[in-house]
């Protein structure tokens, strides 16, 4: 884990060196508090259930894969469509990973400046620039969940397994405005919360 950033003689306060001692990645607890997850026990369940989800998804792609390859090779014999299902579950895996990523605030971020800047400046641009994902995963989703209405009023499926598009679709943006949601707590936590900016920035 990154260590936080502060201020000139700045130290951090007891609950967030107690947070920092919980976030050991070699401790027992699912992660260690980063972004909108705490130490709380729910929030540690409500994490690993969001979680679950792709994982699933991923680990029935790793078999998937496996046993297509396996088939192909030994049998001459590939899976029939087992692109389309791979291309309909990495879309799922994805997204719904997306609302994790956007919870712990675990997105690629560049810190080479961090250390010259100055505290509020950083708070500043923490906020700024979760404003603008809020925006725009919330004008993603709308536009994502428009399409999505539009594919099941056509009835649009996949070709082997006639899987509903507009489905993926609309789990897709609904992924995505509750992201969009994420950015905009994370964005008040910030305001609110003085210690809050090392677990936007860790």
């Amino acid at each position: 884990m990154t260590t936080p950033h502060h201020a000139p003689g700045e130290q951090p306060g007891a609950a967030v060196r107690q947070e920092l001692a919980r976030a050991d990645p070699e401790s027992e607890e699912f992660g260690g508090p980063a972004g909108l997850i705490g130490t709380a026990r729910w929030m540690i369940w409500a994490e690993r259930l969001l979680g679950l989800a792709p994982a699933v998804i991923l680990f029935a792609m790793m078999v998937l894969t496996f046993v297509n390859v396996f088939m192909r090779y030994l049998f001459r014999q590939p899976i029939s469509g087992a692109f389309e299902l791979m291309s309909y579950m990495l879309g799922l895996m994805v997204f719904l990973s997306l609302v994790l990523v956007a919870a712990r605030a675990d997105h690629v971020r560049i810190s080479v400046l961090d250390g010259f800047l100055p505290h509020w400046f950083r708070r500043a641009r923490a906020v700024l620039v979760n404003l603008i994902m809020a925006a725009i995963c919330t004008g993603l989703g709308y536009r994502m969940w428009l399409h999505g209405e539009r594919l099941a009023g056509w009835g649009d499926r996949t070709q082997m397994y006639h899987l509903p598009n507009g489905l993926l679709a609309k789990i897709m943006a609904a992924s995505t405005l509750l992201c969009a949601a994420l950015f905009l707590a994370l964005a008040v936590m910030v305001v609110l919360r003085r210690d809050a900016l090392y677990r936007v920035e860790s």
